[in-house]
């Protein structure tokens, strides 16, 4: 078994693809062929099932140990940044986990930023809900991740604060409020991110996931689909002022009453064990909220 052999292993369990694969790892195809059935046979078991057109899916010893195999490159990554800073070069991958429906804008701002500051890092992101983001913290497949600060388990880092609002159609009757009382949030039906973190969202705006449940009507991936939704009286929303477009149509943002802030943070497996690209970006991220 070597790296390169878990490098297109791990290619194909993401691209579901030969050619996707290839082109990730700098490979031929007939390359990443040779590659996973050779980890296959030494490893004496079927990673991944294929079809006539290519595709690639994992199977159940297959999703055992991928997260093993995206843990050791992470370590082999590492490494290989500790021994170049300790000549002096800034240079490697950085994998970081983020949630679309959280802070969108700062992301886009801190991947700018850093990669102007460090343009021989590669960004690769992973996406996910919270509780995948969570997970690839603490199984060691991203190096950092976007969460809600203060984090549960793992020491997280501040790095912006937002504030929760609540998203309504225009011809609502709390438009003309300066506030939208969280105990008459229960009256109405939700439109939430389905990605996100939901859940943890509502409980912040004062309900209570308990006997009397906040009704989730729908769910969608995206802001754009939400805000329709709620433009047209399919419901209401709650989503962080960061994720609210300046320019509003057929809807209006009211803050809760009272007022609750969101703390957002970036997080890692260890502070200690870190790569020096993930504590790079974690400089660089503060160093942008502190200013």
């Amino acid at each position: 078994m070597n790296f390169s052999q878990l490098q297109c292993f791990v290619a194909l369990a993401k691209t579901s693809s030969f050619t996707e694969a290839a082109y990730e790892v700098d490979l031929t195809q007939s390359a990443v062929s040779h590659a996973l059935a050779a980890l296959e046979s030494e490893l004496g078991v079927t990673l991944l099932e294929r079809n006539r057109k290519g595709v690639v899916s994992l199977t159940h010893v297959g999703q055992k140990i991928l997260p093993h195999a995206q843990a050791l490159l992470v370590q082999s990554e590492t490494i290989e940044q500790e021994a170049r800073s300790a000549q002096g070069l800034v240079k490697g991958k950085l994998r970081l986990g983020h949630v679309l429906s959280l802070c969108p804008g700062l992301i886009a701002r801190l991947l700018t930023i850093f990669q102007q500051q460090y343009p021989d890092i590669e960004v690769v992101l992973f996406e996910g809900s919270m509780q995948e983001v969570y997970e690839w913290i603490e199984g060691g497949i991203v190096d950092v991740g976007f969460i809600l600060h203060p984090a549960r388990a793992i020491k997280s880092t501040l790095i912006a604060t937002d504030e929760l609002c609540v998203i309504l159609p225009s011809n609502h009757h709390f438009q003309t409020e300066t506030g939208v009382p969280h105990n008459r949030l229960y009256e109405y039906d939700f439109i939430m991110a389905k990605a996100g973190c939901s859940f943890q969202m509502l409980e912040m705006a004062g309900l209570k996931l308990g006997k009397i449940k906040p009704r989730i009507r729908y769910q969608a991936s995206d802001s754009a689909t939400i805000l329709a939704m709620i433009r047209e009286g399919l419901g209401i929303g709650i989503l962080p002022r960061m994720m609210v477009p300046k320019k509003l149509e057929g809807v209006v943002a009211l803050p809760l009453d009272p007022p609750q802030q969101l703390q957002i943070g970036l997080a890692t497996k260890s502070s200690e064990m870190s790569s020096p690209a993930a504590k790079l970006f974690i400089q660089t991220a503060s160093t942008v909220h502190s200013d």
